[in-house]
């Protein structure tokens, strides 16, 4: 995720209509670095709003239902400010970074509704997931001051909520072990470095051959597959929608060079890179053999 300026944008439009479908009210990148950043719910004057914060780096605490949840990266949370709860920057954590969103009307009410009917406060998103690309896109435009009415405003916040729902009904929260969600989340944002399954399972807090062993049990194949599969549809996605040589996109995925990478691809797919790119094939699962 490429970094951002710190800033908050706050918008105040009048339009009932939106206001009743989805609206935004703000929507700000911070990087947190005092214990004094704290958050309590009932202590706040705002009524029917809707806070997202999903993290970027370091990481914070979300207390909720008399739970603790910790949000590191890739984890999010959608909570109603009107309920009782406290996130904050905890001591031993040095800083939080985070993207957040927030948002009122009927559909945002829903959706809220909907996380809380079928899993918990916490959601576990990667950093190229559709509502964080949509979320990202929406803090582009309030940065370079492109929202420009409420009617635009309420489109992008309407169809935030729709990647939600989407995101959660057909792959969000996945029944997995913490420690596998841990490593899965680490390697969807380390997958360009030079990681192995041995990093994987120090993110997952695991021994190596636990977390193996629990890794295939609950994925359905092997640290090794998991990050081969996630580099070569990266890959792929390069190869369709960039002009990026071979060698290029081989160093963008974790790949020393380029013939490494076209022997994998072709492993992994039945095509060279090459072969791929021409048969302007949109890039998703179905790429695998």
């Amino acid at each position: 995720m490429q970094k951002k300026d710190y800033n908050i944008f706050a918008y105040r439009f009048s339009e009932q209509l939106t206001k009743e479908v989805a609206q935004i009210w703000s929507i700000g990148w911070e990087k947190q670095t005092s214990s004094l950043y704290n958050w309590k719910g009932k202590k706040r004057k705002e009524d029917s709003m809707f806070v997202f914060q999903y993290t970027v780096s370091g990481f914070g605490i979300l207390e909720f239902g008399g739970k603790e949840y910790k949000l590191n990266a890739g984890k999010a949370f959608l909570i109603d400010i009107s309920e009782e709860y406290c996130y904050y920057l905890p001591k031993n954590s040095e800083h939080w970074e985070f993207i957040f969103i927030t948002l009122y009307g009927d559909a945002v009410k829903k959706c809220w509704d909907f996380i809380h009917t079928h899993d918990k406060p916490v959601i576990h998103l990667h950093t190229e997931a559709n509502p964080i690309l949509h979320l990202l896109q929406i803090y582009q435009m309030a940065s370079e001051k492109n929202i420009k009415n409420a009617y635009q405003a309420s489109g992008f916040a309407y169809q935030f909520v729709m990647d939600l729902y989407q995101y959660i009904k057909n792959s969000g929260n996945k029944d997995l072990p913490e420690g596998i969600l841990n490593a899965t989340l680490f390697a969807q944002h380390h997958y360009h470095e030079e990681i192995g399954p041995d990093e994987m399972a120090a993110a997952s807090a695991l021994s190596r051959f636990h977390f193996t062993r629990l890794f295939k049990k609950t994925t359905g194949m092997t640290p090794i597959q998991y990050l081969t599969n996630l580099r070569i549809l990266k890959g792929a996605e390069l190869l369709y929608e960039t002009k990026y040589s071979i060698e290029d996109i081989a160093k963008n995925i974790g790949y020393a060079n380029a013939n490494y990478f076209t022997k994998v691809f072709r492993r992994s797919t039945g095509m060279t890179p090459g072969e791929f790119r021409k048969s302007n094939q949109i890039p998703s699962n179905d790429i695998f053999l």
